[in-house]
């Protein structure tokens, strides 16, 4: 059974929990083949279980652990050999189980919260960029999508309609004027004036979903990537990533590689643009949030363009149980509407709040000594659309920042 990449919407699903007090169990666990054998995860995860369940002081928590454990362990006998990781989330008190099938290797990992646990998958997902590869020649034309650094066999395949016909130059009696009014399918013609290749824009131009990919790689003969961007929509020439030379192939190995240095190369740049503007917008003083309350704030605002995070994951925040406002910093008691607050990790918040937004982010890599490129800012910042017209809370604000 092919292995299905996950998806947007896979994501969502596990975003669309109800609020609600009991824990759920979620359990994380590598089923790659270790010096070609299975490895017993089952046990590792147990050695897991265990740990977490002597340090847990709560009661019920150390039976919530007990109760759902067996669930994640029949998951992981279940699973497919083409599988190299899972995510489960089960509550018995919820009635929730959730399995989620991983195309790459996860470490092994249990939490036990009232919130489902799903930062790995928001780490990759934004971590991995989303693709749509354009394969073209002048006769033959297909799509691929390329999820996580997985590239599924071809979505779609087109064909040029006269491509066994005769040539026009190839019948007999034929004028000099007849050879380049009905030649059908060779470079006489204009490419953008190519019906084929006109075809293949409006196919991709359908299949481009703004939100869904990172960008689109066109690979094939250069003579027609040039017309072939020109005839697509504007919105989907601005996500043109890269345009390469590649010979006609379906093998999603052969993109997958295409892709794989596409990738590389995508971040490196973005890497170097997003910290050059943060730079200038620092010392500008300038539509820019920095550490986890501002981004928070602003995000929940609607002012945030591009929310840009480095390599700290373990950032404590607040949810009010009463309002829902999230804040970067622990607090006991919302600031605004007076209610209860618990603690959450402030990056899975910010994540979780960007994919429901549909505002992009970038994960920045450690630098060349190995360090949080953002860590003067506590690892989060955010490019902003408009400064904010009410100031934070003094006392959470001052807190993120660290002061």
């Amino acid at each position: 059974m092919p292995m299905m990449p996950i998806t947007r919407k896979g994501i969502e699903i596990l975003l669309d929990t109800p609020d609600q007090r009991d824990y759920v169990l979620s359990a994380y666990a590598d089923l790659t083949l270790k010096d070609g054998f299975n490895s017993d995860v089952g046990v590792q995860l147990k050695n897991v279980a265990r740990t977490a369940a002597e340090a847990l002081g709560d009661a019920k928590a150390r039976k919530t652990l007990d109760a759902n454990f067996e669930a994640v362990l029949r998951a992981i006998r279940e699973q497919d050999p083409s599988v190299r990781g899972l995510a489960v989330f089960t509550s018995v008190e919820r009635g929730l189980h959730h399995v989620v099938p991983l195309g790459y290797a996860v470490p092994n990992r249990i939490v036990l919260d009232e919130d489902l646990y799903v930062l790995p998958l928001l780490e990759h997902w934004y971590g991995e960029p989303s693709y749509l590869v354009a394969v073209v020649n002048s006769d033959e034309a297909h799509l691929f999508e390329a999820f996580s650094g997985v590239v599924a066999p071809a979505v779609k395949n087109l064909e040029r309609p006269d491509i066994d016909a005769d040539i026009q130059r190839d019948k007999p009696r034929f004028t000099y004027k007849k050879r380049f009014a009905q030649t059908r399918h060779e470079s006489l013609q204009e490419p953008s004036h190519d019906k084929f290749l006109l075809q293949v824009a409006e196919t991709i131009n359908e299949h481009f979903r703004p939100g869904e990919f990172t960008g689109l790689i066109l690979l094939g003969q250069p003579h027609l990537l040039g017309p072939l961007r020109s005839l697509l929509h504007k919105d989907v020439q601005a996500a043109v990533v890269e345009e390469a030379q590649q010979a006609m192939t379906t093998k999603p190995g052969d993109i997958a590689r295409e892709v794989a240095r596409t990738v590389e190369r995508w971040h490196a740049d973005r890497d170097r643009q997003l910290l050059d503007e943060l730079s200038h917008r620092w010392k500008e003083g300038h539509l820019v949030a920095n550490g986890p309350t501002d981004v928070l704030d602003a995000l929940q605002q609607g002012r945030t363009a591009q929310i840009v995070i480095g390599t700290t994951r373990n950032l404590p925040g607040a949810r009010c149980t009463a309002c829902g406002y999230r804040f970067g910093v622990v607090v006991a008691t919302c600031p605004y509407c007076q209610g209860p607050c618990r603690t959450v990790n402030a990056v899975q918040a910010i994540l979780r709040m960007a994919l429901r937004h549909r505002t992009p982010v970038h994960l920045l890599r450690p630098g060349p000594d190995k360090s949080d490129p953002l860590a003067r800012v506590n690892g989060l910042a955010a490019l902003l659309r408009a400064e904010a017209n009410w100031a934070p809370d003094p006392v959470t604000a001052q807190a993120s920042q660290g002061h």
